[in-house]
């Protein structure tokens, strides 16, 4: 965040930290900007718990139904509703949120039900008691920001999604930090790799076929299946050193899973059939 406002001219700074106005920013910086807000309030960005409102000229985020839903499940909150009343042609709906420190926040939330009648009222009240929930979530969250009910009421305001594209996140444990090097399987009875591969992922994938079609083939005895394996790891433990530790237990579980009555894989780069190239 530090890095992304560093750049702005301070006159946008000031516009918003003071007025909370996002118009001046570019598509970079206010994505930097929504990442920070979701951080601090310990929201997931991928969940895109906030969206754009421009009224007035001014650009600012407010909270959707995801943000709520998330404080909720990440905060250990529980919701009680304590009171609903018809005052004239409005709907009143009080909330009480509780954390797990048994501090509580209460709020209303208000729609007009004037002339309403079945379904049209119906949903009306509903929505009352949603945006009661969801402003004493947000108060009781520290939360500055309008609830996604309220801005639909709000007269001239432009409600949109904002263009958040999280990064893609690195494949769980593997490090292909030396691609210039292939990553290789090897049998037993060939001095040469019996396949080469350019990532550990790949590798991994391949690995996993093998020891599978070991386990389910219909030439080896139990006792045979099991010095194989053994033997491939052996042959095979300078790169299986590569993996992490949660790579390989991913590995290691998928490889159990083996169904002996299903047909036996085949590996990428080369077939494997009922397991030719281990037998003696």
């Amino acid at each position: 965040m530090t890095t992304a406002l560093a750049t702005l001219d301070p006159g946008v700074i000031s516009s918003l930290v003071i007025n909370g106005d996002l118009k001046g920013l570019t598509n970079e910086q206010r994505v930097a900007y929504y990442n920070y807000r979701c951080q601090q309030a310990g929201l997931d960005p991928a969940a895109k718990p906030f969206d754009l409102l421009t009224l007035n000229g001014k650009q600012i985020l407010y909270a959707n139904a995801s943000a709520t839903q998330q404080l909720c499940g990440t905060r250990g909150l529980s919701v009680q509703i304590t009171a609903r009343e018809k005052v004239e042609d409005i709907y009143v709906v009080c909330a009480r949120v509780t954390d797990q420190a048994n501090r509580t926040t209460e709020n209303t939330g208000a729609v007009s039900i004037g002339g309403l009648k079945g379904d049209a009222l119906a949903n009306a009240m509903m929505k009352a008691t949603t945006k009661a929930i969801r402003r004493t979530v947000l108060a009781h969250c520290g939360l500055g920001m309008l609830d996604e009910t309220e801005t639909e009421t709000i007269s001239g305001a432009v409600r949109e999604p904002i263009d958040i594209k999280p990064p893609v996140a690195p494949m769980v444990g593997f490090k292909d930090d030396d691609l210039d090097q292939p990553f290789n399987l090897f049998i037993r009875g060939q001095e040469e790799p019996y396949s080469r591969h350019a990532t550990l992922e790949e590798w991994s994938d391949n690995y996993e076929k093998i020891i599978v079609n070991i386990k389910n083939s219909k030439k080896l005895s139990d006792d045979e299946k099991i010095l194989k394996t053994d033997l491939f790891k052996q042959l095979n433990a300078e790169t299986w050193g590569r993996l992490n530790p949660m790579a390989k237990v991913k590995l290691i579980a998928k490889s159990a899973k083996a169904d002996p009555e299903e047909k036996s894989p085949k590996a990428s780069s080369q077939s494997i059939t009922e397991l030719d190239h281990f037998e003696e």
